[in-house]
Formats: C-alpha cells, structure tokens, sequence
C-alpha cells in the first residue's frame, strides 16, 4: 500500500511538472524563440527557447508575455488550452521614404532595454540613437541620447559602465543584416539552410537548429531568429575538437552556462526581389539570458529596437536636424517618444516596474 501512494504522489508530481511547461506559438502555429516571461511584479520567469517552449512556468498562474515583434500578453495558465500560448503580431509599420540624391542617409532609432532578475527589473535604458550613413564611403555614425535608472545609484553606474555602451551599440542600425551574416558563414560550410513545408528556411550547423529566416513576401518582410549562443558554443566544441585531433593533447572545455541563450531577431522590410537597404531595418530585439552563480539568480537583458525616422539629407540638414534633437532624455520625454510614433508601450507589469525605478522623476 505504501509503494502505491508513492506511485500515485510521483504521477500527481510528475503531472504539475509537466503541465508548467508552455509553448508560445504565432497565429500560423509556428514557435516564438526569446519571448521574455514575467510574473505579475515584473519579476522573472524565464525565456522560451529556439522552439517556443518556456520550460519551467515555476508554477506561477499569471504570467505576462513580451516579444518586440508581437503583442503583449497575460495569461492565466488554468484557461488556455494545451498549454499553448498564441501571440498576435504587433504590427509595427515603416512610413514611406523617397530616395533623394543626397550625401547622407539619416535613420533615428528607439531603443529600451530592461534587466530583469528574479526579483523584477533591476535596470532601466531608453533614448534615441541618430544614424547616419555615409553614402559614398558606406560609413555609420551614431550618436546616442539616452536615460537609464537603476534599483539603487550603485547598480545604476555599475550596469552603465558594464552594458551601457553595448547597449548604445546594438541599438543602432547595422551596415550588415544578420541574415546577410548568416549566409556568409553558410558560403564558408558553417551553416546550413534548409526549407521546412512552412517556407521558412532553418538555419543549422552539424549539432542542431539554430534559427529561421521567413520571408513573407505579400507583407514585404524578412523576419530572421537566430540563437548566437547555441552557435558560438557549437563552434567552439567543434575547433576545440579539431585542436585535439591534430595535435594529440587534450583541449580544456570552457565552463557551459547551460542556462544561457543570446537570440536575436529582426525584422527588415525586402522588395519584390527579396532585397532590402540599412534603412528597411523595421525591428529588432536582442535577448541575453543567465544565471548569477554567486546570488543563484537568472537574468535577462531585454533590448528592444525600433526605427523611427529616416530621410535622405546632406550634411547641413542633418547638422540642423541634430540641434533640434538636442532634447534632454527623460522617462516623459520617451514616453511621448513611444506615443508619437505608435512605439508598442513595455507590458503593464514591467511598465509598472520601471515606473517605481523612475518614482522620484514622475513625481
């Protein structure tokens, strides 16, 4: 009698386990990768992986959902169906641009990043960054206004001093899309492209899928999801390997994180001929997740990136357009940011979160 209740109290177990494991798909079905999970106070859940699974809901009911390119959502796990969770695309729109015969092509980005920790956001950046793209040299430039809070004036300049100008980096737009990065390691042997029934390729080395590019050619889009950790982990066991067998010796393993991911994901718009330009950039978002050894607590850096303005100016133009923009960046003026220019706003529970970072500024 006693070994069945064991049973029993093992398959209940067992069952609560498995029933905390979650897939976030699009509203075609397919898996969402890097979509941050948060509970009601903003704290940490985790992440979904390459295939839209949070694996671990850590048995919290209400949980909240955020992708950059998709709608906010929260969710009582007790009503949805299989443990499935559907996303609704965002929507976010690049105006039209003319191309003029000017110097410089201009591009202003919106960018906010959140950290977050298993006791919720820790660390707050947000501003502006203008890009400009030289034409005739093929040159950015970037110039970032910014606002960042912390939970204390410590935490503020230590994450500033640490992440602040990665941040600043990533935010702005680059002279190569990733996509165009990852088919130049696929013309190396790298990586592998294939078509799955959907028409999405996937993206793979000799271990495992590391990401999908879709083209969505009706909506203009090139959307590409790409795990950078997974494939710079794969290649360093794979040179460490070759290391070993040609010179005999023993090759020491780096210590895995194996709670670690670094996605990334954007979205530019293509032409008929699936071409696109630095300016088609519509979005992207770079999720970095972890785990603090030291305080036993899991991470994520969440940066969001969106385009906002872009033109084609020559220099006198950009010069005025840079004294206008000499706004001082404060959580109101990004605020009017993101209504202006119908930025999707961050869910409520991190919103609410962050605002209690910035309590003193909205006082």
């Amino acid at each position: 009698m006693k070994k069945i209740c064991i049973l029993v109290l093992s398959l209940i177990v067992a069952t609560v386990v498995h029933a905390q494991r979650i897939q976030v798909v699009d509203t075609d079905g397919l898996p969402i990768a890097a979509v941050c999970v948060t509970n009601e106070r903003g704290a940490l859940v985790g992440s979904t992986d390459g295939e839209g699974w949070l694996n671990d809901a850590k048995g919290i009911k209400h949980l909240y959902f955020s992708h950059v390119a998709f709608r906010d959502m929260e969710v009582n796990i007790d009503t949805i169906p299989s443990l499935s969770v559907v996303m609704q695309d965002e929507n976010f729109q690049l105006g039209e641009l003319e191309v003029k015969p000017k110097e410089l092509l201009y591009v202003q980005t919106y960018f906010r990043c959140v950290y977050v920790c298993d006791e919720g956001p820790i660390y707050f950046r947000a501003g502006v960054v203008d890009n400009t793209y030289e034409i005739a040299k093929k040159k950015i430039s970037t110039k970032t206004r910014s606002v960042s809070k912390g939970v204390n004036g410590f935490m503020r300049f230590v994450l500033s001093t640490l992440v602040g100008h990665y941040i600043d980096d990533w935010a702005g737009i680059d002279s190569l899309t990733y996509y165009k990065k990852i088919l130049k390691d696929v013309d190396k042997g790298n990586l592998f492209i294939a078509q799955d029934q959907s028409g999405r390729r996937i993206v793979s080395d000799t271990i495992s899928v590391l990401g999908y590019i879709d083209d969505d050619m009706k909506a203009g889009k090139r959307t590409t999801n790409f795990d950078r950790w997974a494939y710079k982990d794969h290649k360093e066991a794979t040179e460490r390997a070759a290391k070993e067998a040609r010179t005999g010796k023993k090759q020491k393993e780096k210590k895995k994180n194996l709670n670690a991911n670094h996605g990334y994901y954007e979205v530019y718009n293509i032409d008929e001929n699936g071409k696109s330009r630095i300016d088609d950039l519509v979005m992207k978002q770079i999720l970095v997740s972890g785990h603090f050894e030291r305080t036993d607590q899991d991470y994520i850096i969440l940066l969001e990136t969106y385009t906002i303005e872009r033109d084609y100016i020559d220099k006198k133009e950009f010069k005025q357009t840079r004294k206008e923009n000499k706004v001082d960046m404060d959580i109101n003026e990004l605020r009017r940011l993101e209504q202006n220019h119908h930025i999707p706003p961050l869910a409520p529970n991190l919103k609410a979160a962050v605002d209690e970072l910035f309590k003193k500024d909205l006082d």
